[in-house]
């Protein structure tokens, strides 16, 4: 091995970027010499210079094999990058059906997510429970990566929101207060593909598979006033915690590798396992206004810095016989961490052109430009890039929804048809993702129960999916069923 070659199988495996923000393992260079073994190499020509330079060589990489592989390396140095990117959920099918066009709506028990001051409209105590149905399906394509091309499906259920309503009455204006659980983000994923690795001395080929579960939900009580006929103001305060069930998510990744490298076989196995749990507090504050046939809506979701703690084991076996090479090693961390969750906002109009007849529309600004990890060294990170920050921000979105409902009103009871149209674009570092859907709904009330059921699809085409390499696109796919019952004493 010459010394621009050692230098070279130096520089390649020291490719460790920042906590979090490499998206390949440290390769490394080795010469087609690695097939001759040590003793071969020590014993003849003992005293002749080259021969004597090239055991050097060997010995460098072998040591340095130890020192760099053996040695604490950051877990993401060590795979390919799977995005790390929130899933919002909408609450209620009533919602849903809407295509999410609520903030001007905001008429029942899910208003102390969409929009808190409409809860003053409630004019009985009522309980209500929401569960959903999530399916998911992606298919990558790569100019790069050909051996990537397939697809990943992954479904997921639970309770999406549960809630405790009591309209009463304190200095002469009309008040609501409720008890509410929802799960605003979704965290499940699953990925499987295929990956072709060129480590310069041949190519390795590893089979990769990525699952993760979870969600990130709040016990969230609120509370909403009539100023005036025509005013309506409310709050929530949304606590994040461990309520009916862990807030936060767990991860598994693995990789498998093998391939001929400078001429003799390696194996590689790479075993991840992130187990993330989040706690903080922030609030929702609503405004809604009516003039005639008009409603407006107005909510800003504040933003926090929550607590983060993430556990970590790492463990990276090599089996590389050419340079006699053949460990493991397990890498165990705590960290806490601080993930800074960003402002959001909307407004919403919504037009009721009789009793039986309303249409609604919303925007929605997000600032993701605002989301940010910090470590417990002061490193801040892109949460769903993983690189540094002062690699690029992600880009704020705006939501457009769009939906309607008609009452089909008898003596009994009454059956709504509902339906939204919706443009949801995800963040990115240097553009957006465009995602578009719609939705569809109906249901009945019939005496004090009310049952509804929603059905949305969302799609996104040359997407940067879960798998953010250069040259990879995606297709996504999603279904969400989501079921409602209320109770009115």
């Amino acid at each position: 091995m010459t010394t621009s070659k050692t230098l070279q199988y130096i520089n390649e495996a020291h490719r460790i970027t920042q906590s979090n923000g490499a998206t390949e393992k440290p390769i490394i260079h080795s010469k087609s010499e690695s097939q001759k073994r040590f003793s071969k190499l020590i014993i003849p020509e003992f005293f002749s210079v080259a021969p004597l330079l090239r055991v050097s060589n060997y010995l460098f990489g072998f040591i340095f094999c130890f020192t760099v592989l053996l040695s604490p390396v950051r877990e993401s140095a060590a795979q390919v990058e799977i995005s790390s990117s929130l899933n919002p959920v909408g609450s209620g099918a009533r919602a849903l059906g809407m295509g999410g066009a609520f903030i001007g709506v905001a008429d029942d028990a899910t208003a102390a997510s969409w929009n808190p001051a409409g809860l003053v409209q409630l004019e009985k105590p009522e309980i209500s429970l929401v569960y959903d149905k999530f399916f998911r399906n992606q298919s990558y394509e790569s100019s790069s990566h050909p051996e990537m091309a397939g697809n990943n499906g992954m479904d997921a259920d639970g309770i999406n929101y549960a809630s405790l309503v009591y309209p009463f009455q304190l200095f002469d204006r009309n008040m609501v207060v409720s008890l509410n659980y929802q799960k605003l983000y979704d965290m499940d994923k699953k990925v499987n593909f295929a990956f072709k690795r060129d480590m310069g001395i041949g190519i390795l080929s590893e089979s990769i598979s990525f699952t993760q579960s979870g969600s990130l939900h709040t016990f969230s009580p609120a509370l909403a006033v009539q100023v005036t006929p025509w005013l309506y103001v409310g709050g929530t305060l949304n606590i994040w915690g461990d309520f009916l069930h862990k807030n936060g998510w767990q991860n598994n990744y693995r990789s498998t590798g093998t391939g001929i490298l400078g001429g003799d076989p390696v194996t590689t196995k790479v075993e991840w396992d992130n187990n993330s749990s989040l706690k903080g507090v922030n609030g929702n504050l609503g405004l809604m206004g009516i003039y005639g046939p008009f409603m407006f809506g107005f909510v800003y979701k504040l933003p926090f810095d929550a607590d983060l703690r993430k556990e970590t084991t790492f463990t990276q076996s090599w089996d590389w016989p050419g340079v006699a090479f053949d460990t493991t090693s397990t890498t165990r961390t705590v960290q806490n961490m601080t993930l800074s969750m960003p402002a959001s906002y909307g407004l919403g109009v919504s037009y009721r052109h009789s009793d039986s007849w309303m249409v609604a529309l919303d925007l929605y600004r997000t600032e993701w430009s605002d989301y940010t990890l910090r470590d417990a060294a002061g490193n801040v990170m892109n949460p769903v890039t993983n690189a540094p920050i002062a690699d690029g921000h992600l880009k704020d979105t705006i939501q457009v929804r769009l939906g309607t409902e008609y009452l089909f009103i008898r003596d009994k009871f009454v059956i709504p048809l509902r339906f939204g149209l919706f443009y949801d674009p995800e963040p990115q570092t240097k553009t957006v993702d465009d995602y578009f859907g719609f939705s569809f709904g109906s249901g009945i009330t019939w005496g004090p129960v009310s049952a509804d059921l929603a059905y949305q699809y969302r799609f996104g085409n040359d997407v940067t999916g879960d798998v953010p390499l250069p040259g990879v696109k995606s297709s996504i796919d999603q279904h969400t069923l989501m079921m409602s019952v209320v109770y009115r004493f």
